[in-house]
């Protein structure tokens, strides 16, 4: 064989290599898929097992201790129901164990299995596919959350060549090259996926493992020590987002994020490295957005704010969930607005009010028929201190010099982009596309319109009836608020067509002309300007002197409804520093952790 064969010969036994290892994690992907009923519905964990004989027995046991300790520790949070695979990489480099919450019987995988031989970990990275993509795990969301599907490989950080198989490691296996493909196999997976690597065995390449997590989306390398911390991360992570929903821009005070997490877990011991961990998320917020919010966060070329469809619902519509809903509480049952037909057909990209941006179906895909996840609605987008959001409705304003873009004076548009710079994209009712200042250089070319006017309300009640056009049997329209979050309802479906004049000009909710931004300043006492009678159910407040102080609208609406899912909950209710603790009935400022007693008041009556 000629010298300058051998370059060619290995660049086509990669290759193949490769080829092989991605068709193998197709099928795996089809089996995950036919096995979801077996599938937990909280987060997915895929463990990379490394069962060569490089690990030695010491790496052995430490590899056990790691594995059953973590899924000890999931088993100890039935509610969050982690979703567990398990690949194996030695002599066979296959999954182990598909995508299931069966704890016990994930402990029991390694019973039999025969340690030695190579140490493949790209190949088993290229098989990882199988469980990551293609709709083989679930994506699942906790408030604001995004819990990408992670990594846990425990292993000795010494690849072999992924294209040789043999029966055991030798030192010539053990190549430079082999660990440049690990590296760049690890690189692409984390971009999206956070890999967390515990070494094991009495001489790890640190190196290796410190650079495969630390070039993920939230990795880390953990000793096997504290492989019950790690177990842990999503029981931490749901606390950490429940923080980050209320507590707002406070998350870089440790002291408040502490003093919160005892407001609202106070049944839960949480260790001080607890703690740690969850200041650490709230800090680190961004590691936990969705795939579509990283590349805008990125700057990379999505297919955000591009209309590809006229079928589906136009940009700047706003939407609630849908029939086919089935992704618990993303939307934090509340409206949102469609910033994005997807590159794939049947699907859309929302942004909830929330911020939270994520993909849905709607009509017909490949995969599936007829699926319609969000419908259009006609509620506007409310502010609460922002300046301007995703979602509003704007017609030219004071610095306007764009000739006709907008269709001409006075015609309305929504807002689907808001940027730090200033810079806001809108579409318009003509459908044209582009950029606009709202504080660049000090310039507006954009007005806010007032959502409830006759025209912001016609103007949205127009998309929802464009929408109702391609929504099958009309179901555009049989939709409530009742619907919308999740109530029982007994009552028959009613068509657009059947409803009356005086339903469709109904008011959404009554609000004081002029007064649609959120803003919790001003609005702390009930006053006949801004609620007209008092509500049946009226929570009040003891101040110093002894008198009784009603809640804000805002405020006593949010206690109300949290009251309603749980009386002896403790209920967050976070405006202007003041939270409410109703299985204790208090009231804290949580400024100056004063408290207060807290009562209901039903039917109308007095404190």
């Amino acid at each position: 064989m000629s010298i300058f064969q051998v370059p060619i010969i290995m660049a086509e036994r990669l290759e193949t290599s490769s080829i092989l290892w991605q068709e193998q994690a197709e099928f795996e992907a089809r089996k995950n898929r036919d096995l979801r009923f077996q599938h937990g519905s909280g987060p997915s964990n895929i463990f990379i097992l490394d069962i060569s004989s490089s690990i030695g027995d010491e790496g052995v046991r430490q590899m056990k201790e790691a594995f059953t300790t973590i899924i000890d520790e999931y088993s100890k949070h039935p509610d969050i129901d982690e979703n567990v695979a398990v690949i194996i990489c030695g002599r066979e480099t296959k999954f182990l164990r598909y995508f299931s919450n069966q704890y016990e019987d994930i402990k029991s995988c390694l019973d039999d299995i025969e340690f030695g031989g190579p140490s493949p970990l790209t190949a088993a990275f290229l098989l990882s596919h199988g469980g990551l993509n293609n709709d083989a795990s679930n994506i699942c969301w906790m408030a604001n959350f995004h819990f990408h599907q992670r990594l846990i490989l425990i292993s000795d950080g010494r690849p072999t060549d992924f294209t040789i198989i043999s029966a055991d490691d030798t030192p010539v296996m053990e190549t430079d090259e082999a660990k440049r493909h690990l590296l760049q196999t690890a690189i692409i997976i984390g971009r999206v996926h956070p890999i967390f690597c515990v070494p094991i065995g009495s001489n790890p390449n640190l190196r290796i493992l410190e650079f495969i997590s630390g070039h993920s989306k939230g990795g880390k390398l953990v000793r096997y020590q504290d492989a019950m911390q790690l177990g842990k991360c999503s029981y931490n992570l749901r606390a950490a987002s429940v923080m980050l929903q209320t507590m707002k821009n406070d998350c870089h005070d440790k002291e408040r994020v502490v003093a919160s997490l005892a407001l609202h877990f106070p049944y839960t011991a949480f260790t001080e490295k607890d703690k740690e961990d969850i200041f650490e998320m709230c800090t680190r917020k961004t590691l936990f957005c969705s795939y579509v919010e990283q590349k805008v966060e990125s700057g990379e070329e999505t297919d955000l704010f591009k209309e590809r469809n006229p079928i589906m619902p136009c940009l700047g519509s706003r939407v609630r969930r849908g029939r086919d809903w089935k992704w618990d509480n993303q939307d934090n049952r509340g409206p949102g607005t469609v910033i994005g037909h997807h590159i794939k057909d049947g699907w859309l990209h929302v942004e909830w009010d929330t911020s939270a941006i994520s993909s849905y179906r709607y009509g017909y895909s490949r995969a599936e028929l007829n699926k319609y996840d969000v419908r259009v609605c006609h509620e506007p987008r409310i502010l609460e201190n922002e300046m301007i959001a995703t979602g509003c409705l704007v017609t030219r304003g004071t610095d306007w010099e764009w000739d006709d873009q907008d269709g001409g004076a006075g015609n309305i548009g929504s807002v689907i982009s808001v940027h730090s710079t200033g810079i806001v994209i809108v579409r318009w009712r003509n459908g044209f596309i582009s950029q606009y200042r709202f504080g660049c250089h000090g310039k507006f070319d954009l007005t806010i319109c007032d959502p409830f006017s006759e025209e912001s309300i016609e103007y949205l009640k127009e998309q929802e009836r464009n929408a109702a056009l391609n929504y099958p049997n009309g179901d555009q329209a049989s939709f409530s608020e009742g619907d919308a979050l999740g109530l029982p309802s007994n009552r028959p479906a009613i068509s657009e067509k059947a409803q009356s004049v005086d339903t469709l000009n109904k008011p959404i909710l009554h609000v004081v002309k002029g007064k649609y931004f959120k803003n919790s300043e001003g609005v702390d006492k009930i006053t006949p300007e801004n609620r007209r009678g008092r509500p049946m159910n009226q929570w009040f407040w003891k101040d110093d002197k002894g008198k009784w102080n009603p809640y804000s609208i805002e405020m006593n609406d949010r206690i109300n409804e949290c009251y309603k899912r749980d009386p002896k909950s403790t209920v967050v209710v976070t405006v202007q520093d003041q939270s409410v603790v109703m299985s204790k009935s208090l009231h804290i400022n949580l400024s100056t952790k004063e408290e207060s007693e807290v009562i209901l008041v039903k039917n109308g009556a007095n404190p």
